[in-house]
């Protein structure tokens, strides 16, 4: 019954997120558009803006709350843990432990994974959704900044203060938690830039993607790959459980889990030396190969 649904899946759900991204990465190829000012807009402007507004309207309770921010803190943890273990038992040196790690751990929550649970389970998951993206990208910025650099945390910490969207999680919570809130047209406007977030995030992921550079290494992006959209996706179904994750949440949490490696993992290779062209190709497969995952998953949510 499940496969039966992967085609119907494949293309009314993901089709035009796949649309969106191939749109990116043809003006990345064909015109040479950079993704650096687009994704800026995107980082400073857009996201916040998704943020504040899909927060502040939703219906999460507090315990709903805690219950979900303590899955999505759960997964890259357990991630890395088998990250971790399987680089140890294949040999793998010190950098090819930390880029396994860094793709295991750390999803495409954001430019990738919000358009997909919109898409495929509405407004409700999509504002769990967010705050998965929210989560995935402060432990990146912190988390996965000290598994860089090996250094002390103040670089990892002020990573996370410079996040114009944990700002806009702040002022969600303040304007949820007080009964306050902006006047009506300034919060059209942050409405208005909310709506361009989605697709502005999936034409950035299309151009980085336009931009990666591969080599050739192969089994490690496989095992890579495989360990980020087969292994971690069945680990998250019992965690799910042991959170009592239920309806929209447990959707938006067990699709994100399946999402591809995240883009922003190249970013922070090149900076620090960790195996950028292996991370980029791990980035790359799972990528590719994600609309069929990921429809098998979708068809069994929805089962």
């Amino acid at each position: 019954m499940i496969l039966r649904l992967v085609p119907e899946i494949l293309f009314h759900d993901l089709t035009p997120v796949l649309l969106a991204i191939a749109a990116g990465w043809l003006a990345g190829r064909w015109l040479n558009i950079p993704p650096h000012p687009l994704a800026r807009v995107s980082f400073y402007i857009l996201n916040p803006s998704l943020v504040y507004i899909s927060l502040a309207r939703s219906d999460i309770t507090g315990e709903e709350l805690v219950r979900f921010l303590g899955f999505s803190i759960s997964i890259p943890l357990i991630a890395g843990g088998l990250g971790l273990l399987l680089s140890l038992a294949l040999g793998l040196s010190a950098s090819e432990r930390t880029a396994l790690m860094l793709t295991a751990m750390f999803v495409n929550a954001g430019s990738y994974g919000l358009g997909v649970v919109q898409r495929a389970f509405g407004e409700a998951a999509l504002a769990r959704a967010v705050l998965y993206f929210m989560t995935n990208n402060i432990l990146l910025n912190t988390l996965g900044v000290l598994m860089a650099v090996h250094t002390g945390s103040r670089t990892g910490w002020r990573s996370m203060l410079i996040l114009p969207s944990f700002y806009a999680a702040l002022l969600a919570a303040l304007v949820r938690l007080s009964g306050w809130a902006p006047p009506e047209p300034v919060e059209a406007g942050i409405s208005l830039l909310s709506r361009g977030a989605i697709p502005v995030l999936l034409m950035v992921l299309g151009l980085e993607l336009a931009h990666i550079q591969l080599e050739n290494r192969w089994l490690l992006m496989g095992l890579g790959t495989f360990l980020r959209l087969a292994v971690i996706p069945l680990v998250a179904i019992p965690l799910a459980h042991v959170w009592g994750l239920e309806g929209p949440a447990r959707q938006a949490g067990l699709l994100e889990s399946a999402m591809p490696a995240a883009i922003s993992s190249v970013v922070m290779a090149v900076e620090f030396g960790v195996y950028p062209r292996t991370i980029a190709g791990i980035i790359f497969l799972s990528t590719l190969l994600s609309p069929l995952t990921l429809s098998l998953w979708i068809a069994w949510l929805r089962g």
